[in-house]
């Protein structure tokens, strides 16, 4: 299939916040509850969906303002001020979003040994230290498979680099890449992605990769893996 840039943003908010279905006209909404409302653009699209409960604000004017990556739309910003309550000030978040190419990431060489969510990897990760950032029921459903794909570098029996699969549905899927603090800046992050990218994409027909504006770390990795730059995501909360 070809994703247009509007379906490839749909997608993407599907996997992270889960549209919710409606009629051909309607507003877009997400189930997610935490949300107020979402805002992606990119060159040649927009979408706006709003969170549970909210009120429609009706005609969005914004084509007054062409897409310019790391500025936050003035339409959104109107649409949070609309939203705010008496000591509940809306919170704005963004950051950019970037599709894998067609053909899996080659995987940069990684400077410790990097374990995948293959039959092997999984009997590997029962004998690591879990991470302490990672709750013990998270952590069995992840090492054992149910939470997706992942893959891992790993130091002296304890993971210290880990890319994985917090969202996804049928047709795609979203990178979570962790490192430790002592490890950054090593390319294991890169590393990581590639060999989850390797996995997940032969499971999926499109993987995500997103970040928020100041995550300097996070946005190199989409540059070294050489990520293809889709549009913003801007979540009011």
């Amino acid at each position: 299939m070809t994703w247009g840039e509007r379906d490839l943003l749909a997608l993407e908010v599907d996997v992270i916040h889960c549209l919710a279905p409606g009629r051909v006209g309607e507003r877009a909404r997400v189930a997610d509850p935490s949300v107020r409302a979402v805002w992606c653009w990119s060159p040649g699209a927009r979408l706006l969906a709003l969170g549970p409960g909210v009120d429609d604000p009706g005609a969005v004017d914004d084509a007054a303002q062409p897409y310019a990556p790391g500025e936050t739309p003035v339409a959104l910003t109107r649409i949070a001020a609309a939203l705010e309550a008496p000591g509940e000030p809306a919170g704005i978040q963004g950051g950019p979003c970037f599709t894998f190419p067609g053909r899996p990431a080659a995987r940069p060489p990684a400077k410790l040994p990097l374990l995948v969510s293959d039959a092997e990897g999984r009997c590997a990760a029962r004998e690591l230290s879990r991470p302490d950032n990672w709750q013990h029921g998270e952590w069995a459903e992840l090492i054992g498979g149910s939470a997706g794909e992942w893959a891992m570098a790993v130091r002296d029996g304890e993971p210290v680099s880990i890319c994985h699969t917090p969202a996804a549905n049928a047709r795609a899927a979203e990178a979570g890449i962790w490192t430790r603090a002592d490890h950054r800046g090593q390319g294991l992050a890169s590393a990581a992605v590639a060999a989850w990218a390797r996995r997940e994409g032969s499971r999926r027909e499109v993987l995500f990769y997103s970040t928020t504006i100041d995550n300097h770390a996070s946005r190199g990795v989409a540059r070294a893996l050489g990520l293809t730059p889709l549009g913003w995501i801007w979540t009011v909360r």
